[in-house]
């Protein structure tokens, strides 16, 4: 009975399937299955891509009187209004013109806050992105939403100030100074205004640097000069006659520090002919830990033969001595663990090993004076000769005779040595 069921099992199998294998390796039925099959995943790559995107709406550019940090904002577009399985962010680009290059920001804000030069077109896109169940889990975006606002210039280009520059001193006062032009307008005036973010509005340089009596800069303290932020800065040039172009800057003030110099180094030599450099930093107010150092090494008073320079973070170098008196002076500046890059120090005075007396004076020094003298003297002599010997040749036109070195003489005295003809009357 069993081996019947199992006979007629095979047999039902045999039949159901031998169709199907047959349609398999027939190559009309192949075609056609694959075709069933590329149908239906088409059909799934296409489904989200069916639902369209538009770009936001009522896009706008706001100037609140900040010097070049200005307001973007926009409104969602109408036909997303009632989508709610969907998560809607926006693609916002906005030319940087300080680096040269496109900035893209993704929000889910309506609006954003950037900084721009003010001298140069303002340029932003903006698209919408959306994703989740609406779009089967695909990200789909809009096309942009483009504005470009020109620059508001008035006046000639060369009426800009030029040599705009700022410094930050010991992080204690800044001072921002520029040119004055030689073929600027009669009684033109320069006005700084500037702006940070814990500014309302912007104001008034509170103390200008003057020059002949023309405003030359500006000078800050440092409870006005917020670090690691924007430090806007608007130098209106005016004047009766004629329209001048104003200049916008924008700074991050920890990149202008200029620190004050090291006044004391100290040399310390060991037994085993070592010497330790070290140094005494100036009360300031920049921490020891961003500072770097240069150290200037050389071979006799006053920085003679230079013979290396090294920079390093540490206040403590050690160099092998060797004969003669070696020379060391050091200058720092902020480490661009501190800020991206600032201006170095003035140098200290060189400091020497063995030290020497005051007044003293090396070798070498000694020579050069001497050899200047000597060159000097050699110019100086050879140009009174000169001098006398074209007076007496040309004297009245006459023609000149050799003149001994000593007639020479005589004749600057006064005495008429070279006069060819010395008995007759000069005409006076």
């Amino acid at each position: 009975m069993v081996q019947a069921v199992k006979h007629l099992h095979r047999s039902s199998l045999t039949q159901f399937t031998g169709p199907v294998k047959r349609m398999l390796k027939s190559r009309k039925g192949w075609w056609l299955t694959a075709i069933l099959m590329l149908i239906s995943d088409w059909s799934q790559c296409i489904k989200p891509q069916e639902m369209t995107v538009d770009p936001p709406e009522n896009v706008g550019v706001d100037d609140l009187g900040h010097l070049g940090q200005l307001d973007i904002h926009w409104t969602s577009p109408v036909s997303l209004t009632n989508v709610t399985d969907c998560s809607m962010r926006y693609h916002l680009e906005y030319f940087n013109t300080y680096q040269n290059r496109w900035t893209v920001i993704r929000t889910v804000r309506t609006w954003y806050r950037a900084q721009f030069d003010l001298e140069k077109e303002v340029r932003v896109r903006i698209s919408t992105v959306l994703r989740g169940a609406c779009t089967n889990g695909t990200e789909l975006k809009s096309s942009f939403t483009k504005m470009v606002l020109p620059p508001n210039n008035t006046g000639p280009v060369d009426s800009r100030v030029q040599g705009f520059g700022c410094v930050f001193y010991q992080k204690e006062v800044m001072e921002c100074t520029w040119d004055v032009r030689l073929e600027e307008p009669a009684h033109s005036k320069h006005s700084l205004y500037f702006w940070h973010r814990e500014m309302a509005q912007a104001e008034e340089c509170p103390q200008y640097i003057h020059s002949n009596g023309v405003r030359t800069g500006c000078t800050f303290t440092r409870e006005s000069i917020p670090e690691f932020s924007a430090f806007n800065i608007c130098v209106n040039s005016s004047s009766p006659k004629v329209a001048l172009r104003s200049a916008f800057f924008s700074l991050q003030v920890q990149n202008h520090v200029k620190p004050a110099a090291i006044e004391v180094v100290h040399l310390e030599a060991g037994l085993d002919r070592r010497l330790q450099v070290h140094w005494d930093l100036p009360h300031e107010s920049i921490p020891s830990h961003c500072l770097e150092y240069e150290v200037e090494t050389s071979e006799g008073v006053g920085g003679q033969q230079l013979l290396q320079r090294n920079v390093t973070r540490e206040m403590t170098l050690t160099f092998l001595s060797m004969d003669g008196a070696h020379c060391f002076r050091v200058r720092s500046r902020v480490h661009h663990y501190c800020a991206d890059r600032g201006f170095w120090s003035d140098w200290s005075r060189w400091f020497c090993h063995p030290e020497q007396p005051p007044g003293f004076v090396s070798d070498a020094v000694v020579v050069c004076a001497l050899v200047i003298v000597v060159i000097i003297s050699m110019v100086v002599l050879s140009l009174c000769g000169l001098a006398l010997w074209t007076k007496c040749k040309g004297r009245e036109g006459k023609t000149m005779h050799f003149c001994p070195l000593h007639k020479l003489m005589e004749y600057s005295k006064g005495l008429t040595a070279c006069d060819p003809f010395p008995n007759k009357t000069r005409n006076k």
